[in-house]
């Protein structure tokens, strides 16, 4: 497991001079080092949250630019009836988790809680939203500029069986959807999520089980790689990355995982899976 790495959920995007933070797991704890190193001086970094599952904000307490008083932090999630973004990360600071509370960090931290379809501009990047079929429900992201377009889907099952919502998954063996309103919504976030991911240059999407792991698990809100290179071919995307692995997974098993997707792609559709430090830019 050396090539292909092991922290949990954390992208960057640059454009320009902006800053734009896709999750927050132990990831980003390596990212803030870096950004540190590269950068004199920060001062504004976005950082959009797809749901606040631990894997995607446990490492949010340990990013070295929360503690620089010249840094202004814009954070997105999505608005939520249980608890609002800036009470659901402030839990996972204190005690008796960690020795820590909101009023330690010393940057300038602002909370937008968004929704599904909600569109808007960071700097030169148009962002749009969709829903994610995830348990606790999860946002799916677009970022556009005119050098590339690049969606960001870490976390969904798939659109034809389970529908997950704010409530857990009640397993009983047998994955059918519990109405025909729920394969209604089913379709709806399908082409909601296709809409989103269409004609990107780079899509970031849940490959975590394989199609034989999918069929003991499909009440765990994750795509197989299959799943995920079907909703790529639908949407017409360059390049699918696949994200979220399966932490057993061996870099053996990945190539394989590749290999075999590729093997099956449609014409055009480039098939890769995503490692530690992997950088992606726009051929012109």
């Amino acid at each position: 497991m050396l090539r292909y790495g092991g922290n949990t959920t954390c992208v960057e995007v640059e454009a320009e001079e902006r800053h734009i933070i896709l999750d927050a797991g132990t990831g980003l704890r390596l990212l803030g080092d870096s950004l540190q190193r590269q950068h004199a001086t920060l001062h504004h970094i976005d950082l959009l949250i797809t749901h606040t599952h631990w894997d995607h904000i446990i490492g949010f307490p340990f990013f070295a630019p929360l503690f620089d008083p010249n840094l202004k932090l814009d954070i997105y999630g999505l608005a939520r009836t249980q608890s609002s973004l800036r009470t659901t990360l402030a839990g996972a600071l204190s005690d008796p988790l960690l020795p820590l509370t909101m009023d330690d960090l010393r940057a300038q931290i602002n909370f937008f809680e968004i929704g599904a379809g909600h569109c808007f501009e960071l700097g030169p990047v148009q962002v749009r939203t969709a829903l994610a079929n995830h348990p606790y429900r999860a946002l799916a992201y677009r970022l556009e500029t005119p050098d590339g377009v690049l969606t960001f889907i870490p976390d969904t099952g798939p659109f034809h069986t389970v529908l997950f919502g704010e409530e857990r998954i009640e397993w009983t063996g047998q994955p059918t959807a519990r109405s025909q309103s729920d394969l209604r919504e089913l379709a709806a976030m399908k082409a909601a999520i296709i809409e989103l991911a269409y004609e990107s240059d780079w899509l970031i999407y849940d490959a975590q089980f394989t199609d034989a792991q999918y069929a003991r698990f499909p009440h765990w809100g994750h795509s197989s790689a299959s799943q995920a290179r079907e909703i790529a071919e639908e949407a017409r995307v360059r390049q699918l990355i696949l994200f979220h692995h399966d932490p057993h997974r061996t870099d053996e098993e990945l190539d394989r995982i590749v290999a075999e997707q590729q093997a099956m792609a449609a014409p055009g559709l480039l098939v890769t899976a995503a490692f530690e430090g992997m950088e992606l830019r726009r051929s012109l």
